[in-house]
């Protein structure tokens, strides 16, 4: 029989030891979640983070007793922190068909479709995606989503050159364009009062671009139990009233 060394063994055992600490501290990683500016959902006021979203989060977070960090980031950087970075999860986002299976999800947070909008007395008839093609221009966004299906669906009269959502639809309540789309119903409010518009200053078609529901979205790598307990508190909340209360506060 052939001895192995005294010190192949030590080697061994510190390579052993060495495994069940980096699993350890991989499973007790504390949780970050990362956001976006994005109002009414996520967004800073005098430093602090706030919004739908962040509201229920907040939430959650107290009633789990949970340590987790919530930061801000640009949209881009989010999204790579989410894609590499460990136990992260992120709020808000649309889960959609080609996104489903890049994600964990806990949700919904909210109805979130997207539509149309025109301004308000202007005779526009729209009550389909072809009608919306034959207007002369629509404003929207230079990406994402919204833009994306657009231009999938063939439409060729988009005024795509901004970057902010509240742009979009100050072209089209100052008459450069004739419809406009970027947010859902709630996030249109909050800019017309942004803008110091009343919030019937311009108009909801009938046709949706976007039918989906706003979640946090949470990196594969998180326990599956982890997941259920913030899907259980979800719905206590929701359950509770404090969800209506909460979305109450940003429809007003």
């Amino acid at each position: 029989m052939v001895k192995q060394p005294i010190s192949f063994l030590f080697n061994a055992l510190l390579l052993f030891v060495f495994c069940i600490v980096r699993t350890n501290a991989s499973e007790s990683e504390k949780l970050i979640v990362l956001t976006e500016e994005w109002a009414p959902y996520n967004y800073m006021v005098d430093g602090q983070l706030t919004g739908f979203s962040v509201e229920i989060v907040q939430h959650i977070i107290r009633d789990l007793g949970a340590d987790v960090a919530l930061e801000l980031y640009p949209s881009m950087r989010a999204s790579y922190m989410l894609n590499n970075e460990p136990r992260r999860l992120f709020i808000s986002m649309f889960k959609t068909k080609e996104r489903e299976n890049q994600y964990q999800w806990i949700g919904p947070l909210v109805d979130s479709s997207i539509y149309f909008y025109k301004k308000k007395g202007s005779p526009l008839v729209i009550e389909s995606l072809e009608d919306a093609k034959q207007v002369d221009m629509i404003s929207t966004r230079h990406a994402g989503l919204v833009y994306n299906k657009l231009k999938k669906a063939g439409f060729r009269n988009l005024d795509n050159v901004s970057v902010q959502a509240k742009t979009v639809y100050e072209k089209l309540l100052h008459g450069r364009t004739d419809l406009g789309i970027s947010e859902s119903p709630l996030g249109t409010k909050h800019i017309l009062r942004e803008l110091n518009y009343p919030v019937d200053a311009l108009v909801q078609t009938n046709v949706k671009v976007v039918d989906s529901s706003l979640y946090i979205a949470a990196s594969k790598d998180i326990a599956d139990s982890e997941i259920a307990l913030w899907q259980t508190s979800l719905d206590k909340l929701k359950a509770s009233g404090v969800y209506d209360q909460v979305l109450r506060k940003y429809h007003e």
